[in-house]
């Protein structure tokens, strides 16, 4: 990890990174201290220690570390109707002044301490001081045969609440223990006056022992619906597009049956609209489990062929890579992408791993169970190495997301292929096309090397005039006039040219150039490649033939530029590259798929589509296994050497 941060420093050294805050500190362990006295030293349970220290279990040495968490020691138990106060204890306290500062005896304050029975009190110590219980109120009604009811209610002294002991899960943020149960994170942490930055998992807290539903209710994400007679659970996760399972979350009181009358909070749904593509979903706006992300970032830093005691080799390492480039490039975006999912209350914690471009490599980093066990693996980056991390990962259900390559196996149920296939795109021009047919002749060009799409393309048009290249690089000019026929003022013509041959568009283009006027020519091509992007094809023919093409990405005019660019620039000293941006996109969108739905792979069968940036994600369900990211751009030259998205 150090060696991957060098690079990246190395490549972008206006960039300021700042360390990591980890959940975890140090302890040296003295000449006498055992598991036990430091667990209490520190409020937390040997076993605790044990979890984070497995070698701890055959004894511990003096002038060795162990690693413990930062915790807090609230009440091991929860006693109905008492409530708490933690009181840290100080030099020369004792029991008895303690006791008597808080006005309760010394045997209450030693029985929620049960520690005190065995040792003596020490400095550091954490107490637990129970409080009065709390007082309760009788309101009494008349009822029908002068008969009286009575009915109680708790009212807390000092406006404190009844509390409840709870264990920090995995994934639990203060943000979402807070809401969880109906308080403030204000309020969480008055309830925990000790809980320090840190937030480590085992850890036991003092929560509200009743949720709150008024307060959870307010939340300005989600909006309140009540239950009609007759309407189950299956017809709302159909009506509004939610999981059983994040509904039970969203809505505990359901799991003792759904009644008709009952007020149920969901997503609010208002914030999506449709698209000839289908629903466009804003993500930013339904997040409902912000609990902290774990992810994997697989990508080939090559650190194992570099010198990092030698500046220069760095430096040379990086420039005669374009791979070790493309890498930072992503890496940049991705960071990037943990702040903004941090400002929508999402919290990541990131690993990093350099695969090496390497089968062995990757098989040995997931033999590490932070990998298995995390939330998603962004990579690796190559096609080999993707479909190794995937099918070792299959049985554990990650998600595996392959960032750049569209030529990914897909038979692994959790590989998820982000950037469409050449399929996709095929599809997605071709319909597009297919949508007025009216008064349009069809003509296609294409080599041998583009046979499969050659007979795609007869097959979607029947009526369609086809084109065989001479010797691959070029066509007769008579043959292109005899094709276009005479111009006619009613009729368009439509061109698809499907090659990658320098010579054949270099041929093609500048002829349908000159009569793009009389024919009214407009030029498609099913993919796109970087050809088009060399200096002897010139733009202003491709504009003027009003070029389409489908892309996973779109181009960004500077005046449409949404924040990111201008973060990125003020971050990093450049504009981010194609690289970048997506890093940044696949991420971003990544993290609010997991901060919105309770079951990822749930959420990506549904019918929707988000966009950012530069990007679509759309995933459906590929038979084959997997998921692939069906949602793309179709994108034209337009006057002024600009590019349009069509659709």
């Amino acid at each position: 990890m150090k060696n991957i941060w060098i690079l990246f420093v190395a490549l972008l050294s206006c960039v300021q990174l700042t360390q990591a805050q980890f959940n975890f500190k140090q302890h040296k362990v003295e000449k006498g201290e055992d598991v036990y006295s430091i667990a209490k030293l520190y409020g937390t349970t040997p076993e605790a220690i044990y979890n984070l220290n497995p070698m701890a279990a055959q004894g511990i040495q003096p002038d060795t570390f162990i690693v413990l968490p930062n915790v807090v020691a609230p009440p091991e138990i929860f006693v109905e109707g008492v409530v708490f106060k933690k009181h840290k204890t100080k030099k020369k306290e004792t029991l008895y002044s303690i006791a008597r500062k808080y006005k309760v005896t010394v045997d209450e304050v030693k029985k929620y301490n049960a520690f005190l029975d065995e040792d003596p009190l020490r400095k550091g110590d954490i107490l637990k001081i129970p409080q009065p219980a709390p007082k309760t109120n009788k309101i009494i009604r008349k009822l029908g045969g002068g008969k009286k009811e009575e009915n109680t209610t708790t009212v807390s002294l000092n406006n404190a609440k009844a509390t409840k002991i709870y264990t920090v899960q995995a994934k639990d943020t203060r943000y979402g223990i807070a809401r969880k149960f109906g308080i403030t994170i204000p309020e969480l942490e008055n309830m925990n006056p000790n809980l320090g930055e840190d937030f480590p998992i085992g850890i036991q807290i003092l929560v509200p022992a009743v949720i709150s539903d008024e307060s959870s209710n307010t939340d300005i994400k989600f909006k309140l619906y009540q239950v009609m007679p007759k309407e189950t659970v299956y017809s709302l996760t159909r009506r509004f597009e939610i999981s059983s399972d994040s509904l039970a979350v969203l809505n505990p009181t359901i799991k003792d049956g759904l009644k008709a009358g009952m007020i149920l909070r969901l997503p609010n749904l208002d914030d999506f609209n449709l698209s000839d593509t289908g629903v466009i979903m804003d993500l930013e706006n339904r997040v409902s489990y912000p609990e902290e992300k774990t992810i994997a970032l697989m990508l080939p830093f090559g650190t194992d062929k570099v010198d990092f005691e030698e500046e220069e080799a760095i430096k040379e390492h990086i420039k005669k890579s374009k791979v070790v480039r493309l890498t930072i490039d992503f890496y940049s975006g991705v960071l990037l992408a943990l702040d903004a999912a941090k400002q929508k209350g999402i919290s990541v914690n990131l690993n990093v791993y350099d695969t090496q471009k390497s089968d062995a490599v990757v098989a040995k980093l997931i033999k590490n169970k932070a990998i298995e066990t995390s939330d998603a693996v962004i990579g690796p980056l190559y096609k080999k190495n993707v479909e190794k991390a995937a099918s070792i990962l299959e049985s554990s259900k990650t998600p595996v997301l392959s960032p750049i390559s569209n030529k990914v196996n897909a038979q692994y149920k959790n590989l998820f292929q982000t950037v469409p296939t050449a399929s996709v795109l095929e599809d997605k021009i071709i319909a597009f096309v297919k949508k007025d047919l009216s008064k349009k002749d069809i003509i296609i060009i294409a080599d041998k090397k583009r046979g499969k799409v050659k007979e795609k393309l007869k097959k979607a048009f029947a009526e369609a005039k086809v084109l065989d290249p001479e010797e691959e690089n070029f066509l007769k000019e008579e043959n292109l006039i005899e094709v276009l026929g005479d111009a006619d003022d009613k009729k368009e013509t439509w061109v698809f040219l499907e090659t990658s041959n320098m010579q054949l568009i270099s041929n093609v283009v500048p002829f349908l150039n000159a009569r793009a006027k009389s024919h009214k020519i407009t030029l498609f091509t099913t993919n796109k490649s970087n050809v088009y992007d060399n200096e002897s094809i010139l733009n202003t023919h491709l504009s003027n033939l009003k070029f389409h093409y489908p892309s996973m990405h779109k181009e960004v005019s500077v005046e449409k530029r949404s924040k990111l660019y201008e973060n990125y620039k003020s971050k990093y000293g450049v504009l981010p590259n194609h690289y970048a941006v997506r890093g940044y996109d696949l991420t971003y969108d990544l993290l609010l798929r997991l901060g919105s739905s309770f079951d990822i792979y749930e959420q990506a069968s549904q019918n929707f589509t988000t966009e950012y940036n530069e990007h679509k994600f759309g995933y459906v369900i590929n038979p084959e296994g997997g998921y692939t990211n069906a949602a793309c751009y179709i994108m034209r030259y337009a006057k002024g050497l600009e590019f349009k998205v069509v659709e």
